[in-house]
């Protein structure tokens, strides 16, 4: 019985990161912060510091216990056209309708316009309220359908994915906080692919210029962020990671059958 139970384990831990590196989306633009907006991929484009008041800038925090350079976005929330964030160029990296992005940010202060409104991700060229939000009563929210149900503290960094998915009829969008899954819908509301921004433009933290502009917006700071071709389903270990806690499973088991012959 125990050989047999311990044998189902490592199959299912050789299986699954198997297909962990199978399916495993691919991070196309990475960024550290650590005094550039440069991408670790050549490839990448760099990301656009939008900083109407020129007071953008790098700078020390703590990070989940450790001490890093991290990006400063700081504007004026009572015209969008003196809120601060960021921008990337997607174009050649992603598809609208496949990809997830991973940050590591913090809010600085609740919105002090828009009733409590924070937009984390843009992806109509900012002219849509639609988008990925910290909502009024502090959850992540895909504006105008479903939200989280784990409060978003601020100020204090936090993990966040956000994925969406298109295939034909099929849609899927999800966000994660801090490896928790948020938020799951598969309505065609959410528009979060949104084929009418022809620059395949990404902006973070900024909201929309054209109508209705509700300023929803804060201040604050970004650690990191990744940008992947495909669909991420939680925090997953690495495959090294399995294989080392598979040999650990049969070294173990080994070990007892050794003793067990050795007792008799």
């Amino acid at each position: 019985m125990i050989s047999a139970l311990r044998l189902s384990v490592v199959s299912a831990g050789l299986c699954f990161a198997a297909s962990a590196t199978v399916a495993a989306p691919v991070a196309v633009a990475t960024y550290k912060f650590n005094n550039t907006l440069t991408a670790e991929q050549a490839s990448a484009p760099a990301l656009l510091s939008v900083n109407p008041l020129g007071t953008n800038g790098f700078e020390s925090a703590t990070v989940n216990g450790s001490s890093q350079q991290v990006f400063h976005w700081r504007g004026l929330g009572n015209d969008p056209t003196t809120q601060a964030g960021l921008t990337l160029d997607t174009s050649g990296l992603v598809s609208y309708d496949n990809y997830s992005i991973s940050m590591t940010f913090e809010f600085l202060t609740a919105s002090e316009f828009g009733g409590g409104w924070r937009r984390i991700v843009d992806t109509q060229n900012r002219q849509s309220d639609n988008g990925f939000y910290v909502d009024p009563s502090n959850f992540l929210q895909v504006y105008p359908v479903v939200k989280g149900s784990t409060t978003f503290t601020t100020p204090g960094f936090h993990e966040v994915v956000l994925s969406n998915l298109v295939n034909g009829n099929v849609r899927e969008v999800k966000a994660y906080l801090d490896g928790v899954l948020q938020l799951q819908s598969d309505t065609n509301q959410l528009n979060l692919d949104n084929p009418n921004n022809p620059g395949h433009l990404l902006h973070f933290f900024l909201d929309n210029l054209a109508g209705p502009a509700q300023l929803e917006y804060a201040d604050g700071r970004i650690a990191s962020l990744t940008l992947y071709d495909g669909i991420l389903v939680g925090t997953i270990p690495e495959p090294t990671t399995w294989i080392l806690m598979v040999a650990g499973l049969a070294l173990m088991g080994g070990s007892a059958k050794r003793r067990r012959a050795t007792s008799h």
